[in-house]
């Protein structure tokens, strides 16, 4: 039988979902996927019914809703620096995952060099691979999990992309305006394309946001911004991303959308357009926050008393939490069934977000879940001390 292509050979399944199988085994608390664990907001369900009755069954233009394009233009403008062009620069997406395929498949050619942040959101690594790239791996260093500016300065030299992720899957690091400054000034410096995955913006605990990367100088040209509305309306199954761009880089990346997916699902366009606009939206979102922050502080408290390192999560809602100090012995993969099996609570082995054995002695919690969930498994990991 004839091999099989190169690109889709050269990894593997996601190891988020062979921790989500572990979790179902053990019957535990399911703290390893980044899907909510709460449903879609009553109101905007009714709206995505609303619409389908009313018809809007049928292929949108390549480009997306115009009325979802236009409420994205009125909120993203300022993050952005510059008044945006619902025509020519924003683009509906199946997904924000759609939208980082697409980027990287419009600038990326085979053997090209793309600097990648590590750790790094586990798609970040394959749509380079997908996409016929090479990908370069820039640390992180904890505990602020900002990047080593020095290695990235000198990998820049020669290489074609970088993706920066912000607020950060899977640390919940947010780059301050200085860090995200030296980022720009590097890009512009070794003229490189950037994706700015910036689908947990808004996200954010305790501090004000920075601006969009794509706001700083020389970046408009050179930066596509990928963002969705999966995570702040609790729909990740809706699939409805999208990336934001000038117009000659949108008009190659909309020709990777369009023989993609052609376009999002119509009815859910229009129901996202309407609640973004509502008055309903703003409260929605206070509340998803503030219900967030206790259950990041419930959490994190429990993971402290456990014995567990991480640094606070300031943005998404996750943990990348550090476990070398409760069992040196163990490498990711042991912890993970270990908790699974012995605690009761499922989380992702580190080596999912790092191409190096960086990862070996971290986990990641995702505090995406029920309130109650997250306190039982609060209480479970207090209780460690016994089962260590």
């Amino acid at each position: 039988m004839k091999k099989f292509a190169d690109r889709v050979l050269s990894f593997g399944q996601s190891t988020i979902d062979s921790m989500t199988a572990l979790c179902f085994e053990h019957k535990s608390l399911i703290l390893a996927a980044g899907t909510p664990g709460f449903d879609t907001p009553e109101y905007l369900k009714q709206l995505a019914k609303k619409y389908i009755d009313r018809g809007h069954n049928q292929y949108t233009v390549n480009r997306g809703s115009r009325r979802l394009r236009r409420a994205i233009a009125e909120i993203w403008s300022e993050p952005v620096g510059r008044q945006l062009d619902p025509e020519a620069e924003i683009t509906i997406t199946c997904g924000a995952t759609e939208a980082l395929l697409a980027v990287a498949m419009a600038v990326v050619d085979p053997g090209d060099r793309v600097i990648v942040l590590e750790p790094f959101y586990e798609n970040f690594k394959n749509i380079v691979l997908l996409s016929g790239g090479i990908p370069d791996f820039v640390p992180l260093v904890p505990p602020r999990w900002e990047p080593d500016l020095r290695a990235l300065r000198e990998r820049a030299h020669g290489a074609k992309m970088i993706i920066v992720n912000s607020p950060h899957n899977p640390t919940g690091t947010v780059l301050d305006e200085d860090i995200l400054a030296e980022i720009a000034r590097i890009a512009v410096e070794n003229d490189l394309f950037v994706l700015s995955d910036e689908t947990y913006r808004g996200m954010v605990f305790d501090i004000e946001e920075p601006s969009s990367l794509a706001s700083f100088p020389g970046m408009a040209e050179r930066t596509a911004v990928v963002s969705s509305f999966s995570k702040i309306m609790t729909a990740t199954g809706w699939r409805v991303g999208f990336f934001i761009a000038a117009p000659e880089f949108t008009a190659q990346i909309r020709k990777v959308h369009d023989f993609a997916s052609i376009c999002a699902p119509a009815p859910f366009q229009d129901a996202v357009a309407e609640f973004l606009t509502s008055e309903e939206f703003p409260k929605f979102f206070r509340d998803l926050m503030d219900d967030y922050r206790k259950k990041r502080d419930t959490l994190t408290y429990a993971l402290k008393i456990a014995g567990f390192d991480f640094a606070m999560p300031q943005g998404a809602y996750y943990v990348l939490a550090d476990f070398s100090r409760i069992k040196p012995e163990f490498d990711d993969y042991q912890m993970a069934e270990f908790m699974a099996r012995d605690v009761g609570v499922c989380a992702v082995g580190g080596r999912a977000f790092f191409a190096t054995e960086r990862g070996k002695h971290y986990l990641r919690f995702s505090f995406a879940r029920k309130f109650d969930e997250i306190n039982e498994a609060a209480e479970k990991i207090s209780a460690m001390a016994g089962k260590l």
